[in-house]
């Protein structure tokens, strides 16, 4: 009986302490469910490594990643609110990331580990001076873009918006905890393609040179403005082009006759391989031609 009384308060919850990039993080797995324990510690690591190395270093503290077997853990854990469509969420004072275990979230492994992935990229945020100015589509479209999470539905739900006319513009996206639950998708996607649209206006560097200036004490919309050359407003309507440009044909693929909308490409195309290749084969019997003439004229006697 002391045996396995032993058990039941030893084994309920894995705890890990180890150091990182960004502080001593404390690793607890509640409920005994993952077996890959090791790699969740190596992922921990090499993300915070890489997050430090390439948006450059940050104040170092420690900080907890929890996994919790079920609700009542999550909201224990998270002391305060937290959205009702999320899987995970991060919070301060002190740095920790709270995620539902697989089983309770109904994820596979693998997203688990994108979903640790994005959560270090908010703690690191945390670190950045003057952090509560950063919108939430910047804070979201950088984590989403370091655990490549940017999916093909999130590009659908963006395109549909575009074609319906209900697509989100930027100042809407300041902060995630106002919008209705059915936009949240849409926000994420938006949010990743406004970080995509930031780089593809004004550079790959971007972004790290907004976390730069931010070190130097300036608000977000003011370091945007700076590393940018233009007003915030102009960066905003550049996006909206962006999605335009980019986005509003994704909606084909959702359309159950898109392939009838394909088929005259597909057509003109086929159409052109196969007087290419006719021309291919004439050429190469012409050539064939003049080979077999020059060689009978050869063998003809002088």
């Amino acid at each position: 009986m002391k045996y396995l009384l032993f058990i039941i308060i030893i084994f309920p919850c894995f705890g890990d302490v180890f150091p990182t990039s960004l502080g001593e993080c404390t690793l607890e797995i509640y409920g005994g469910e993952v077996d890959d324990i090791p790699e969740l510690v190596q992922l921990i690591k090499e993300e915070s490594r890489n997050l430090v190395e390439t948006l450059g270093k940050v104040e170092t503290r420690p900080f907890s990643v929890y996994l919790t077997a079920d609700m009542k853990d999550f909201h224990q854990k998270s002391k305060g609110p937290v959205p009702e469509w999320g899987i995970a969420v991060a919070k301060r004072n002190p740095d920790r990331a709270i995620l539902k275990a697989p089983g309770i979230a109904n994820v596979s492994f693998p997203r688990m580990k994108e979903v640790i992935i994005h959560e270090l990229n908010h703690i690191y945020m945390f670190r950045i001076p003057h952090y509560a100015t950063m919108p939430s589509w910047f804070k979201e479209g950088m984590a989403m873009a370091a655990s490549n999470e940017f999916s093909l539905l999130h590009k659908l739900e963006i395109s549909k918006s575009l074609w319906n006319k209900t697509s989100l513009p930027l100042q809407r996206l300041q902060f995630f905890g106002r919008l209705p639950k059915n936009t949240i998708k849409l926000a994420y996607g938006e949010s990743a393609a406004a970080v995509e649209a930031l780089h593809y206006y004004y550079g790959e560097d971007a972004s790290v040179l907004i976390l730069e200036k931010m070190r130097e004490e300036l608000k977000f919309s003011e370091a945007l403005e700076l590393v940018i050359g233009e007003e915030y407003l102009e960066f905003q309507i550049k996006f909206e082009i962006y999605l335009e440009e980019n986005y509003s044909w994704v909606f084909l693929l959702r359309s159950g006759n898109y392939l009838y909308v394909l088929l005259p490409l597909i057509l003109v195309l086929g159409f052109w391989y196969k007087t290419y290749r006719n021309r291919l084969k004439l050429k190469q019997w012409e050539i064939e031609e003049a080979l077999e003439k020059s060689e009978w004229q050869d063998e003809l006697p002088n």
